[in-house]
């Protein structure tokens, strides 16, 4: 299998933005919410997600009906990742001195970008 200049494109955008907002544009009122389920702060923490990565489909030529279904699939599997990595975070009482919590840390970020290995899947 071959790998082409607009899969790898995709891939650097989506990276680029998941850093973007899970580092950039993630406050601490989201970080909060995340581990109650429905809490706005985890919703809008993994809007921003969706709604940049419709962004990104779009200026790379995905049409916007797609694009826009693409963004609410991150959104709604982005939100899932990060609740269940909070609440394991939460129950074991976690924080960046223990070494589980970069365990789980590493795992979601994994899923996250083996969501955007599947969003590309889907777009080519």
């Amino acid at each position: 299998m071959v790998v082409t200049m607009f899969e790898l494109q995709l891939i650097t955008l989506l990276m680029i933005k998941h850093v973007v907002a899970d580092y950039f544009m993630q406050y601490g009122w989201m970080i909060k919410d995340k581990a109650t389920y429905g809490a706005f702060g985890g919703t809008a923490h993994a809007s921003w997600h969706g709604i940049l990565t419709g962004l990104v489909l779009v200026l790379c030529g995905i049409p916007l009906i797609f694009s826009i279904a693409l963004g609410i699939l991150d959104s709604i599997i982005h939100y899932h990742v990060d609740f269940v990595k909070s609440n394991v975070w939460k129950a074991k009482k976690l924080g960046p001195a223990d070494q589980l919590y970069w365990v789980t840390h590493g795992i979601d970020q994994l899923a996250h970008f083996m969501t955007y290995i599947g969003i590309i899947i889907i777009c080519v």
